[in-house]
């Protein structure tokens, strides 16, 4: 009986060890689930964060590509798509114009003297080429590269896209030797793009070196303006010798410089002073046909305007009108006003196919 009893008792105790085996491994098993949930949703979460990161590094970088390189204080409201010409200014050893063409391929480069006597914008008067872009940087509100720009573009009735100033890197070279540079290394190209002051974009730099470099050199015309037989030296009543220059000469000289875009479409335009300001839709419309459009009136309008309105016929030529004349609304920000004009406007509206209102934002310019 007692051995009956031993029997029983080692069997119920085998049991139980049986039992808390199964139920410890049956918690080993809970547990190590638990675990791998948890490393589970850890990798989850890391993984979210670091696609986060990701996502906010690409998103800065295409920001980049689209903000200017290095001068906050310049204004520019458009990004060059590579199609129309570019208009560039060159602050250097000296000031140059550089106009690319890439329909033709073609490069044109201006020296400009240091002595050429122009009207400075914003109604500063006439100074000297060499000191405006310093009477610029003066005026907090404006700077030096838009005052030279603007100043520039009045000169020759072209618009200026951009601004290069490479004063303080390569200072003793010359705008034609930097470009010269530009188009031969491409290394030393992209060098000279990472220390220069511009409000191009590093898109646009990008695609304006691959553009340059890609022209042949026989495409490539330098010009000397103080040789150009445009200008006429006059001395001041300090006694220092200027050099004016002929608006009228200098259009009939470079008439190569237009847009093969904009004459290809031979685009009609109607300009209607919306200001105060006399002469303003003569002014403009010299540069329009620079630029290879068909102006065919200029007139008065009754109604007033604050901000230019550009408005007619889906073309190449209306973008870059907009561009120049309504650059925020190139760009899709459609602050209200883009494109739009009252019934009174719509009433004066010529036949032609493109109208464009002048505001008061280009009385200054």
């Amino acid at each position: 009986m007692p051995t009956k009893l031993a029997s029983i008792r080692r069997e119920r105790t085998a049991r139980a060890r049986s039992s808390d085996s199964h139920k410890s491994g049956w918690k080993n098993v809970q547990s190590t689930r638990r675990v791998a949930k948890k490393t589970k949703l850890a990798i989850i979460v890391f993984s979210l964060i670091f696609g986060l990161l990701i996502l906010a590094q690409v998103v800065k970088f295409t920001k980049a590509l689209y903000n200017p390189w290095g001068e906050s204080k310049l204004q520019r409201s458009f990004t060059w798509q590579g199609d129309f010409n570019i208009n560039l200014v060159i602050r250097a050893k000296d000031i140059s114009l550089l106009e690319f063409n890439p329909q033709d391929q073609k490069i044109t480069i201006i020296h400009l003297p240091d002595s050429i006597y122009l009207e400075a914008t914003h109604g500063f008067g006439n100074w000297m080429l060499s000191s405006i872009y310093d009477l610029g940087q003066t005026q907090k509100n404006i700077g030096g590269g838009n005052l030279l720009k603007a100043s520039i573009s009045a000169l020759f009735g072209l618009p200026i896209d951009g601004f290069l100033d490479f004063s303080n890197q390569y200072g003793q070279k010359s705008g034609v030797q930097i470009i010269n540079e530009v188009r031969e290394d491409f290394v030393a190209g992209f060098a000279q793009a990472y220390n220069v002051k511009t409000d191009l974009t590093p898109l646009e730099l990008f695609k304006l070196k691959l553009g340059l470099a890609s022209v042949r050199f026989d495409k490539v015309q330098r010009i000397d303006l103080g040789k150009l037989g445009v200008s006429n030296e006059e001395n001041l009543a300090d006694g220092t010798t200027v050099s004016i220059v002929d608006p009228m000469q200098l259009d009939a000289t470079l008439s190569n410089l237009t847009d093969p875009i904009i004459q290809s479409e031979h685009k009609t335009i109607a300009l209607f002073n919306a200001t105060d300001h006399p002469q303003l839709a003569q002014k403009w419309a010299r540069l329009i046909t620079n630029l290879g459009a068909d102006v065919i009136i200029t007139t008065n309008s009754q109604e007033k305007l604050q901000k230019t309105v550009v408005v007619g016929e889906k073309s190449r030529t209306l973008d870059r009108l907009k561009q120049i004349f309504e650059p925020a609304c190139s760009t899709g920000k459609n602050e209200g006003g883009c494109g739009k004009i009252n019934t009174k406007l719509e009433d004066i509206s010529s036949r032609a196919q493109i109208n464009i209102f002048l505001g008061e934002d280009l009385s200054s310019l």
